[in-house]
């Protein structure tokens, strides 16, 4: 049987795009082939990580290189409590409300772009409201577990 052309090469994905675009199961080699998906984040629940007021719709992951994309939520008050730096370039887009990188004072509004180079140093950080990021990494977000998260799947 041959396969539809439209599927990806052999890899390891997940999150809500990764697991609904899964077009075969993975083989002996742990790889899978992924077919286009379209979905509505709107639809997806909110998943709290251990750092209180922050909450993520992970959309998709390599899970291979650690590259990722997704909706992240800090509640009002919330934010990171402490400097530190990513094992790669982070990038944000603000949705909604009131980011604020409170060494530097950047802060980010409904429009705003952010890049965070790798290896950089910024935060700690504060949600002045309610803020919707979509936040993307192109490689592992951290190069050890950072001590504000208790839960080592939410360094990931």
């Amino acid at each position: 049987m041959t396969e539809p052309a439209n599927l990806s090469e052999p890899a390891r994905c997940s999150g809500a795009a990764g697991d609904g675009a899964r077009a075969t199961e993975p083989g002996a080699d742990g790889l899978a082939r992924f077919r286009e998906i379209l979905l509505d984040p709107g639809a997806l629940d909110w998943s709290d990580k251990s750092l209180p007021g922050l909450a993520q719709k992970m959309l998709w992951r390599d899970d291979d290189s650690g590259a990722s994309i997704a909706l992240v939520r800090f509640l009002r008050g919330s934010g990171v409590p402490s400097r530190h730096a990513h094992a790669s370039n982070q990038f944000m887009y603000c949705l909604s409300g009131r980011y604020s990188y409170t060494a530097t004072g950047i802060t980010l509004a409904p429009g705003s772009f952010y890049w965070n180079p790798k290896g950089s140093m910024h935060g700690p950080t504060l949600a002045e409201e309610d803020s919707v990021l979509l936040e993307f990494y192109d490689g592992p977000h951290y190069p050890t577990q950072p001590d504000w998260y208790t839960d080592p799947e939410d360094a990931r």
